[in-house]
Formats: C-alpha cells, structure tokens, sequence
C-alpha cells in the first residue's frame, strides 16, 4: 500500500490526520511531519528520510505539503531522484480522503492524479456552486410601504418584535 506522508508548517499535519481519523475511523499508512520555527533543515531532512523509510513497503510514499515554495515543500523535493516518491503541494482533507479510499492496488501516479483532481474540484465560490446571489433579506411592508428589513439568518423571535 502506498504510504502518505504529510509536511508542513506547525501543527496542520497533525491536524489533518486527526479529522481524517475522525471522518473515516482510523487509516493506514499515514504518518505527519510538523515543522517548527526554527528548526533546521538538516534535522527536517532526517525526519522526513526516517519516516519515508518506516511508510514505503515497496509501493512508494506520496508527500502531502501545505504551500508551494514553502519549506515543507522545499525539504521534499529532493527525495524525489532517491525512491519512489510523489510530492504534493496544497494538502487538504478532499485530498486526503481520496487518498485513503483510493490507493490500494493503484500506481503511485494514477492515485497522485486522483488526489490532485479530489484537491482542485473541492475549492469552490460557495455562490457559484449553490446558486446564491446575494444575503437572505426579509422586508417588511405596512400600509404598502416598507417599514423595516431584516438581513441574513435571524431567529423568529427579532422578526416578530419588528
């Protein structure tokens, strides 16, 4: 099975496996590296070689970073000539959950794909996909004449008192 290895800054790796443990119980493979200010690049290296070696049975290790040019990334992608390894950039959980339904008997390649795919399609403009044009507004009408508006979700209770 491929192994996942997340890297980033602070705790967002830690993080990140605690919701997919939540959302699908627990998960194989997956292992996280949090960078801390400071730290060296040297002991990052090291970390990440460890744990490269303790997650690859053979099928490779894809390495899940959280920005592009960050050193998370730039710490990864050197053991791409040295084993079978795919890095990532711009984790999240879609990915994430894509990757740990998805990645027994496929290629390193054909599952990289699919998680990149999983990433793109769920970044999304919340109007564009639910068709919202605009902040809910209820107006009030007297005598033909609009005596009050009340925007967004509200409690029934401020509406009556108007």
């Amino acid at each position: 099975m491929i192994g996942i290895l997340i890297v980033s800054h602070g705790g967002l790796a830690d993080a990140l496996i605690n919701e997919i443990q939540f959302l699908t119980g627990s998960v194989q493979k997956v292992k996280g590296i949090s960078i801390q200010p400071k730290e060296r690049e040297e002991k990052i290296k090291s970390r990440i070689h460890e744990t490269l070696e303790e997650l690859d049975d053979g099928d490779g290790v894809i390495i899940l970073t959280d920005i592009l040019g960050g050193t998370p990334t730039n710490v990864s992608l050197p053991f791409l000539k040295d084993r079978k390894v795919e890095v990532i950039t711009g984790v999240n959980v879609p990915m994430l959950l894509t990757l740990s339904s998805y990645r027994k008997g496929r290629s390193l390649e054909e599952i990289c794909a699919l998680a990149k795919k999983a990433g793109r399609r769920s970044i999304v403009l919340a109007k564009g996909v639910f068709g919202l044009r605009g902040i809910p507004t209820l107006i009030l009408f007297k005598g033909g004449k609009a005596v009050n508006q009340v925007a967004g979700a509200v409690r029934k209770t401020r509406i009556k008192r108007k």
